[in-house]
């Protein structure tokens, strides 16, 4: 697949995904869909995890993909984990200001079993691109 059709549609991907979660958010969808919330964040996970692979693909000079997998897959995880960190946190934050500020808004967390779903699904999506690209690329 040639560069510029992979950035294209990696950011197609990441704007459907953006979308997805808007509509899902507006629409109350967490709440009366709770099983929407696994999926979405595993498709995050892995979308994650293929911008970790397009920026090292893009600048290969600061790391090879395919040389060691298990230092890849330690990354790609590590890169995930600190996006879906990331989100959670700024769910707790935008929480925390309807709680301060009313707006009629509802909240997004749900908890900590929640939130450690939401995490343990990013990895997943992350784990299961990293397996998909060294079977498919780095044999």
């Amino acid at each position: 697949m040639t560069r510029l059709r992979l950035e294209r549609n990696l950011t197609l991907s990441v704007f459907t995904f953006f979308l997805l979660h808007s509509v899902a958010s507006v629409n109350d969808w967490y709440r009366s869909l709770a099983w929407i919330d696994i999926p979405v964040h595993f498709l995050g996970g892995v979308l994650v995890a293929a911008v970790f692979y397009w920026f090292f693909q893009r600048f290969p000079s600061h790391f090879d993909t395919s040389r060691n997998f298990l230092i890849t897959l330690i990354m790609v995880l590590s890169f995930t984990a600190l996006a879906g960190v990331f989100w959670e946190f700024t769910e707790y934050i935008y929480d925390l200001l309807i709680a301060k500020y009313g707006l009629g808004l509802k909240t997004l967390q749900f908890g900590l079993r929640d939130t450690l779903g939401d995490l343990l699904a990013d990895l997943a999506g992350g784990l299961v691109l990293a397996i998909f690209v060294k079977l498919r690329y780095h044999r």
